[in-house]
């Protein structure tokens, strides 16, 4: 469960990472360039430090990537009025799901 706390951080940087991406997308100021690489990396240095700490490749890499999208879908959604189709909220709810089940996986930890 060590992994818990640099895992956080990792998706907290990368949402912020996401969010410069996208917004750079949208104004195209290229300092938010730099930025946004920089962000990524801080957010890939505390991704090592959840897989040293026990995460598990496969595991972490499932949580990390449904977080991912379902945080990404909402940013786009809250900040960039991108549209949300039924399908899409499907797909979101689905990996919500996903990652409830798997929460039992966590208790064994």
């Amino acid at each position: 469960m060590k992994w818990l706390v640099p895992f956080t951080f990792l998706m907290i940087f990368e949402i912020i990472g996401n969010y410069l991406a996208g917004l750079f997308g949208s104004i195209q100021n290229f300092l938010l360039v730099p930025l946004a690489l920089a962000i990524y990396a801080i957010a890939n240095c505390f991704w090592l430090i959840a897989l040293k700490n026990g995460s598990g490749l496969a595991k972490g890499t499932v949580y990390f990537g449904v977080c991912v999208v379902v945080a990404t879908a909402l940013i786009g959604f809250a900040f960039y009025g991108e549209q949300l189709s039924m399908v899409k909220l499907a797909g979101l709810f689905v990996g919500t799901i996903s990652l409830i089940l798997m929460t039992d996986g966590l208790k064994a930890d």
